[in-house]
């Protein structure tokens, strides 16, 4: 017979967030298209080597995947951090790459220091200059309007930064620009806050350090964004302290933070990784139509 009891409640998977990926030419079900951005002094082949296990939990057939280097050519000088062995070994002497150049102005009443340039900027003293931010900006708008549409960005360390400034910009821009890029309505932006693709995930990020583009985020974006740090990370606590600015994940109205016990990498070990895996997996299908059946 009938019972009296409130039935358990089930929990249900949130709801997509908008409507499936397709090809709006025809409206045909295609591949989730990911843009993965990679760090300073890297490039393209290290960020395609340091996603394997993103990719593999999102689906080898589920996602098609572009991997993007920054235009400023990198070389080492002092000061500047040493590219391990590893990273030597994927980039198979291919060119290493920033998004942006910089310079720390370390306090005028103290000696030029030999200190590493991590290390200055750590200290709420320095100045820190980014060069030809306009320019960068252009060369990843310009990428992503005429490769695109893309659908997932992803980021790694100043890869993060460099998506941070873009992401501000295009919040002060009007959504147009049909007249520039001719497929320009596949790129579904009706507003100023509304990005050229769905969401966003950031491994090892920080906050912008030059002072001159703190106005880009004086209110939070609703862009959906993921954030995945690790514990052990030497930019950790540095990136909890925004030197007159704000953590990262602030710059966005519902942020998903996840950390790990691992270094400036993203996570590789069981069974954390796979945990972040999952989660990341989750929010993309979820602004992203839906995972498919």
């Amino acid at each position: 017979g009938l019972t009296s009891a409130v039935p358990r409640r089930v929990a249900r998977p949130p709801k997509p967030t908008s409507f499936a990926v397709r090809n709006l030419d025809d409206m045909t079900p295609r591949k989730l298209r990911v843009l993965a951005l990679c760090g300073g002094h890297s490039c393209a082949a290290v960020i395609k080597f340091q996603t394997t296990q993103l990719k593999a939990a999102l689906g080898k057939d589920a996602a098609e995947w572009t991997y993007l280097e920054g235009s400023k050519p990198w070389s080492w000088y002092e000061g500047e951090p040493i590219v391990s062995e590893m990273e030597e070994k994927i980039a198979n002497g291919a060119q290493l790459k920033n998004w942006y150049m910089d310079t720390c102005h370390e306090d005028i009443g103290k000696k030029k220091s030999d200190r590493l340039n991590s290390f200055k900027q750590f200290d709420p003293a320095t100045r820190v200059e980014y060069h030809d931010v306009q320019g960068a900006v252009q060369h990843l708008k310009k990428y992503i309007m005429d490769e695109g549409p893309f659908d997932v960005l992803v980021a790694f360390s100043q890869g993060c930064i460099m998506a941070h400034l873009l992401i501000g910009h295009l919040r002060q821009e009007a959504p147009g620009g049909r007249e520039l890029y001719p497929e320009r309505w596949k790129h579904t932006r009706n507003t100023s806050e509304q990005m050229p693709w769905r969401c966003s995930v950031f491994f090892s990020g920080m906050h912008i350090r030059d002072r001159d583009f703190f106005p880009l985020f004086e209110t939070r974006s609703p862009h959906p964004t993921v954030h995945v740090f690790g514990k052990r990370d030497e930019y950790y606590d540095y990136g909890r302290d925004g030197f007159g600015n704000k953590p990262q994940e602030e710059y966005y109205v519902d942020p998903v933070v996840l950390t790990h016990d691992q270094s400036h990498e993203l996570p590789t070990t069981a069974p954390r990784a796979r945990q972040i895996y999952d989660r990341i997996t989750t929010e993309i299908w979820r602004h992203c139509g839906g995972r498919p059946e």
